[in-house]
């Protein structure tokens, strides 16, 4: 099941900055696995890939402690990705062209939230994997995150 951590570290540019990171199984539902096969679509950036804001990004608030985050990408992606495309039918609250590939939600503390960088990773491990461990990956250089930015303007 996806799930979404807040980390601290990841941000080259910034140490101190707090990073939303979602994890998700390339096994696991549809949802899941059309979130993993982003990717394909990613541009190499220095230890990470990169997905064009155009075609989708990361939507995320905050309500009383509990993050929502949803990762959305335009129809036009959906093709590609081999997924069934009906499966997708909510759309993205700034879009409505786009569509809601995957909704994650976490407590998370907001003070620490405050803290966090605008971009959001996508981190996708075997099933079964804790998020813990996914971010280490991340952390050595050992595994590549998908950057998800947010909604163009």
């Amino acid at each position: 099941m996806a799930e979404a951590v807040l980390c601290d570290g990841l941000d080259p540019d910034d140490p101190d900055a707090m990073t939303v990171v979602v994890v998700v199984s390339d096994v696991a539902d549809h949802h899941e696995r059309a979130v993993a096969r982003l990717a394909s679509y990613g541009y190499e950036g220095e230890n990470c890939l990169y997905l064009v804001r155009t075609d989708g990004w990361a939507e995320r608030r905050l309500d009383d402690g509990l993050l929502t985050v949803d990762i959305v990408a335009h129809s036009a992606l959906l093709r590609g990705l081999e997924v069934d495309r009906d499966r997708f039918t909510e759309r993205s609250v700034g879009d409505p062209a786009a569509l809601r590939l995957l909704r994650v939600e976490a407590r998370v503390d907001p003070g620490a939230y405050g803290r966090a960088s605008e971009v959001t990773l996508v981190l996708t491990v075997p099933a079964g994997t804790p998020a813990e461990q996914a971010v280490e990956g991340v952390r050595t250089g050992e595994d590549w995150p998908l950057v998800l930015t947010p909604q163009p303007d």
